[in-house]
């Protein structure tokens, strides 16, 4: 192909409407089963070979997905602490709240979790824990964010046929992205979250958090895909990656319980990904998605803290058409073409 017919294709291709790529069935009735894992757990990791992973013990959300044009309610059930005697009992308040629009879209959340166990007990304490795990009750984390994120490239690509299902992107496009981020993170316990039965010399002091706050603000450019296989299989990715500037205010528990208050600033890399798999027709879809929204803590010269306030999904539902005599009044809710709420979970 010449160079000149190959140009004058990509024109033709860039002047296409938004409908050859993209298919809109918001005004379909779209109810889904639902299972969601959210994450929020956190590790104090360092250059001394020990890392300290602790989970809540929460288990995933079993649910019904009810959407219609911008509008979508998720109603979920969340089983009791399983394991208490081994791993504790969490107690928790779980939030989130997403909108994806063509062209703006954006996540909430609160995440208040009260009891923590060592999810690696048997790594740090040897067969002394076999048969239990490390559980410190008096954990707390609380996480409250939004993060926020524009699509340059909306009219053939379609973050909305992924995640929410209510459009099915016909073609393989992808598009650049660019996503802002606020975050706020406290920790708190009665001591240090490092055990006193581990060697003292193996953390530094600004390791020993005994209750700290940590203000986050992040900026970053991204890029999606979507690979279109057989009309309705697809595989999305896409990816963020910049900078976050970080406030931190953080207590250290010290020997013989004495305390030293660390203040001190970063500037660090940052990055967050969101993934999809699954398939998607005019009547019936089905998939996973999964969203890693990873930070990290600098403390001192070595150690760090990560945590984790992504989810993972897994659903199946089915596109039902409505009757014209209740699409006369639904028709009504296109006046908000850019809302799409999603799962509410607690």
């Amino acid at each position: 192909m010449s160079r000149n017919v190959f140009a004058q294709d990509t024109l033709k291709r860039k002047q296409l409407p938004r409908e050859y790529f993209i298919a809109d069935i918001s005004d379909k009735l779209n109810v889904s089963l639902f299972f969601l894992n959210n994450k929020n757990d956190f590790a104090l990791a360092g250059d001394n070979n020990v890392k300290l992973n602790y989970s809540p013990n929460d288990y995933g959300v079993l649910g019904i997905s009810v959407r219609l044009h911008w509008l979508g309610l998720a109603f979920g059930y969340a089983p009791k602490n399983l394991q208490e005697n081994f791993k504790g009992t969490t107690s928790y308040t779980n939030f989130k709240l997403s909108s994806y629009g063509k062209k703006l879209g954006f996540d909430i959340y609160y995440l208040d979790y009260s009891g923590f166990f060592l999810d690696n007990t048997k790594e740090i304490f040897g067969t002394d824990y076999a048969a239990r795990h490390y559980i410190r009750p008096d954990l707390n984390t609380l996480n409250i964010g939004a993060n926020y994120y524009y699509i340059f490239n909306h009219k053939r690509y379609s973050y909305r046929s992924t995640f929410i299902q209510n459009e099915i992107q016909k073609h393989s496009a992808g598009s650049f992205m660019i996503n802002a981020s606020l975050n706020y993170f406290n920790l708190s316990g009665d001591s240090s979250i490092v055990p006193k039965e581990i060697e003292a010399n193996k953390f530094s002091p600004e390791a020993k958090i005994k209750k700290g706050d940590f203000y986050n603000l992040s900026l970053m450019p991204g890029y999606g895909h979507t690979f279109v296989a057989k009309q309705n299989m697809f595989l999305t990715l896409s990816i963020y990656g910049g900078v976050n500037a970080q406030q931190q205010h953080y207590t250290s528990e010290l020997k013989n319980y004495n305390q030293k208050v660390f203040d001190a600033f970063e500037l660090i890399p940052r990055a967050m990904a969101r993934i999809g798999l699954g398939y998607n027709s005019p009547k019936f879809f089905t998939g996973f998605t999964a969203l890693a929204d990873i930070y990290n803590l600098p403390l001192g010269k070595n150690e760090r803290i990560i945590y984790n306030v992504g989810n993972v999904s897994f659903y199946v539902g089915y596109h039902f058409s409505l009757p014209k005599s209740v699409t006369k009044y639904t028709d009504y809710m296109k006046k908000f073409p850019n809302l799409n709420f999603q799962k509410a979970s607690f």
